[in-house]
């Protein structure tokens, strides 16, 4: 069954689309023989299949739980008028023609609100998605999809938001959010701008955990021009891998900085990075650990730098 409907009145301009269905898959579950075959032009043979059924032998009956299908799409997409309108006056520099019903201005309506809808509904999975875009005292941009399901890997909710704000500068604020069994992830990033200053931070993590491996993952980065350009930068990074197939483990970490700043009268570089790991390949043991810090200071009279390695490392006792 299907339905399309659309609209347009004073306030809103609207359509929607709905699709839902039946099937009965019971054929699938009716056993199958096929006798046994000589292949054209060949000596091979194929084996006599008997009673083999599609349903339970192909995964189907694990994937789709029921014989008994059905699904319902709906799609809904609506813009929400607004009253407001934008004045743009027309000059006419015509010193003896009076023009006559010649507006002096075009009005222009201001930007309404958008909003989407999305559905999805089976035996198997339901799929939900909204999204928006709202034009109010601040520009605001937001999205959520999620899933449900008999399978816990398809479960999923991903939601973003990003909002621009338009009082005393311009200000960019984003803020991204992913959940799923396997994987989790954050990010949030502001841009700030004045006449004076301008201003960014920018944070990333992630978590990862699956049978083999877990991993987790931060990233934070800043930056600002109030007394003086400045940017740092950090990132941290854990693993831990262990596979018995393989015969082989793996844990660590890495962590590693970085700070610039800059005038007129001088540059600096501040850079610092660290990593350890521990495992073994094959039931071979293995461990190795490296640090370095780097910095450089330069202005007009003077230049400054230091380095720093280090490093250590052990297989199989050596």
């Amino acid at each position: 069954h299907q339905n399309f409907s659309a609209g347009n009145n004073e306030n809103t301009i609207e359509a929607h689309v709905g699709i839902n269905g039946e099937a009965n898959l019971d054929f699938l579950n009716i056993p199958l023989t096929i006798p046994e075959m000589t292949l054209p032009y060949t000596v091979f043979t194929i084996p006599q299949v008997k009673d083999f059924s599609l349903w339970e032998k192909t995964g189907l009956k694990e994937f789709l739980k029921t014989r008994k299908q059905s699904f319902d799409l709906n799609v809904k997409a609506q813009y929400k008028k607004n009253k407001d309108q934008y004045s743009i006056p027309i000059p006419f520099y015509v010193k003896d023609f009076q023009a006559l019903s010649i507006p002096n201005n075009i009005l222009i309506p201001a930007m309404g609100n958008i909003t989407y809808d999305f559905s999805f509904k089976s035996s198997v999975i339901t799929l939900n998605t909204n999204a928006g875009l709202y034009n109010q005292s601040d520009i605001v941009a937001h999205f959520l999809t999620s899933s449900s399901s008999v399978i816990d890997a398809l479960q999923y909710k991903l939601e973003g938001t990003s909002s621009l704000t338009r009082e005393r500068g311009l200000k960019l604020a984003t803020a991204l959010s992913l959940s799923n069994k396997f994987m989790e992830g954050n990010h949030d990033s502001t841009i700030s701008l004045t006449k004076k200053a301008m201003e960014a931070s920018v944070t990333t993590s992630a978590k990862v955990q699956i049978p083999t491996l877990r991993m987790n993952f931060k990233q934070e980065l800043n930056g600002n021009t109030k007394s003086k350009p400045t940017v740092s930068s950090s990132i941290e990074l854990t693993y831990d891998f262990n596979s018995p197939n393989l015969y082989s483990t793996a844990k660590g970490a890495v962590d590693h900085k970085l700070i610039l700043e800059g005038l007129t009268s001088y540059f600096s570089i501040e850079s610092s990075f660290k990593g350890d790991t521990k495992g073994s390949v094959l039931s071979q043991e293995y461990s190795g650990i490296i640090a370095s810090e780097a910095s450089t200071y330069l202005n007009s009279k003077s230049t400054r730098s230091s380095v720093k390695l280090q490093g250590a490392s052990k297989v199989d006792g050596i």
